[in-house]
């Protein structure tokens, strides 16, 4: 079971640097291996929860990257912490439109599949976002 305990912004304690976002829920991590638990405790949860969008935001920029989990592939969005564009989405190798679906705030986001990537790749990107503070050289993205 997975608890997500609802806090409002970042907190101010030096050991909290991430604040990870599901359906208006959030609940901050302190470390890239908090960030890794939480986040495979949801993927694991979307037997009952259905595919997710989780957000993870880095506390001192602002920036946030969300993945898309429960589902063999995944999609990633990228918003700086000015919430201005330009904005970027994952793309993946399959040149399809057809949609991926994932729940985000209680709502249905849909994407081109062409924006999905496997989901063991997007856990690596979010990875080096969170210790980078950058979008990963490893994948293609579009900015939306």
């Amino acid at each position: 079971m997975v608890t997500i305990k609802f806090l409002s912004g970042c907190p101010t304690e030096r050991f909290n640097v991430f604040t990870i976002e599901i359906n208006q829920h959030r609940q901050h991590a302190a470390s890239l291996d908090d960030v890794d638990r939480i986040l495979d405790e949801l993927h694991a949860a979307s037997a009952s929860l259905g595919p997710q969008l989780v957000s993870v935001e880095i506390c001192e920029s602002g920036d946030s990257l969300a993945i898309g989990l429960g589902l063999a592939r995944s999609v990633l969005n990228y918003m700086s912490g000015s919430k201005e564009p330009p904005y970027f989405t994952s793309t993946g190798e399959l040149d399809v439109d057809e949609p991926i679906a994932f729940r985000f705030g209680g709502e249905w986001s849909e994407f081109p599949l062409r924006n999905s990537i496997p989901t063991s790749i997007a856990r690596q990107v979010m990875r080096d976002f969170c210790v980078t503070g950058k979008l990963s050289r490893n994948i293609q993205w579009e900015q939306d």
